[in-house]
């Protein structure tokens, strides 16, 4: 079997590049604990040529779309490295914690990069459709979820499911839910969304949920 063609050195170099030009603007978050940093500031962090940011990403807000994007692949691969167990409503509620529990290594940085999308743009992001792929990533195979409501919730739940997490960290980021909220603001969300889906012997459970704010 012929080797998978290797990336040429500009290819890697390119990469480097972008990557760094990333850790910089994070470090700078946590430095400043806003987006208010200069292009040049983050070039001379990254130790890259002033236009180097410039020609990955054409301007700020699109290397903070970036990091979002960046963040939830990182959501994505602590959920497989911990591959949560159960249905399809355990994972879900899995998922929020976490996101969640990420979201709280560096909450100012997350703040500022999540807070971020909310800034007028031109350009449309990839965030959202990565978000639904963090959820459907999570529901599995959707089992837990009503047998006749398997289709329609396939095409619903993982955009849902986007639009409430987004939802809980907007009042997060507005200070309007406190840190030690919001875990179980994430997981009241979702589990109002679920209930209309799911099994009827698993609507109990999230019921339960429910009734005690979200926590588990």
């Amino acid at each position: 079997m012929a080797k998978p063609a290797q990336p040429s050195l500009r290819d890697r170099n390119s990469h480097n590049a972008r990557n760094a030009v990333l850790d910089a603007a994070e470090r700078l978050l946590h430095d400043g604990k806003t987006a208010d940093f200069s292009m040049r500031a983050l070039a001379a962090e990254a130790g890259v040529g002033f236009a180097t940011p410039f020609n990955h990403f054409g301007n700020k807000n699109a290397i903070m779309q970036t990091l979002s994007a960046r963040l939830i692949e990182r959501m994505a691969a602590r959920f497989r490295d911990e591959s949560p167990v159960g249905d399809a409503l355990d994972r879900v509620l899995a998922m929020g914690r976490i996101a969640v529990r990420l979201l709280l290594e560096q909450p100012d940085v997350y703040k500022a990069v999540v807070g971020s999308l909310g800034v007028v743009s031109s350009v449309a992001s990839s965030v959202k459709p990565k978000s639904e792929g963090l959820w459907s990533l999570a529901l599995g195979d959707f089992t837990g979820i009503a047998a006749e409501l398997n289709a329609i919730a396939k095409t619903v739940l993982p955009e849902q499911l986007a639009f409430a997490f987004r939802g809980s960290l907007s009042f997060w980021i507005a200070g309007e839910v406190e840190d030690r909220e919001l875990e179980s603001t994430v997981a009241t969300g979702a589990s109002t969304i679920l209930l209309g889906f799911a099994a009827p012997d698993r609507r109990p459970y999230l019921l339960t949920r429910l009734g005690s704010g979200g926590a588990s």
